[in-house]
């Protein structure tokens, strides 16, 4: 529980857009869906996000630290990468926390129709926007699904990263949010390794 909450400090996005997140709950990954929308056979090794996202392992030694469901919706839920080994970091708060040289966070956002689905995505857009320094934004196309892809530097005093890559989709009632940031001195290619990451993103053809 400690290790998510440092985790979790760490993604000030996401605490802007989901501020009442609980941890606790355990995703239920008893059932599969029967194929994936893009027509890939659905891989039981992927790492699923309720019934409706599958993600293939995403390279770039990012290595898995947590997966689960939160209690600010029904149908939300969110996973944790990182790269590289920790370094302690005395957040704002006084907390020691560990700070790693490059995370990647994966949101999976259910809405009750596929409209308010859309406009979750574009508050969740505005926020972040708001939040970092946009270098460039763009579209991006992987496995038949559209996404808005921002590149920006990390602004807030607060925030121990120096730049990242976020990528947004709504996809039926889903908006699916993935973000990578990174230290000054992290050598990879942000928007590189969250193409990567975006290309082993499936959806269930079971919403379809």
């Amino acid at each position: 529980m400690k290790d998510r909450k440092q985790l979790l400090y760490l993604a000030l996005p996401f605490l802007l857009i989901l501020a009442l997140i609980v941890l606790g709950n355990v995703v239920d990954f008893s059932r599969y869906p029967s194929a994936a929308a893009d027509g890939a056979a659905w891989d039981q090794s992927w790492e699923m996000l309720g019934k409706t996202v599958g993600i293939a392992p995403p390279g770039h030694n990012l290595t898995l630290q947590a997966n689960s469901s939160v209690l600010a919706g029904e149908d939300t839920y969110y996973a944790t990468w990182t790269v590289g080994e920790p370094v302690p970091y005395t957040n704002e708060d006084g907390d020691l926390v560990d700070l790693y040289p490059a995370q990647l966070y994966v949101l999976l956002y259910g809405c009750q129709d596929e409209a308010a689905a859309r406009a979750a995505c574009e508050d969740f857009l505005d926020r972040e926007r708001q939040t970092y320094a946009v270098q460039s934004e763009g579209t991006a196309l992987h496995n038949g699904q559209d996404y808005t892809v921002l590149n920006y530097t990390c602004i807030s005093e607060a925030n121990p990263y120096d730049r990242g890559c976020s990528a947004f989709a709504v996809y039926q009632n889903f908006v699916f949010v993935a973000e990578l940031t990174c230290q000054k001195d992290f050598g990879g290619d942000v928007e590189q390794i969250l193409s990567d990451v975006l290309d082993g993103v499936h959806y269930s053809a079971d919403l379809t």
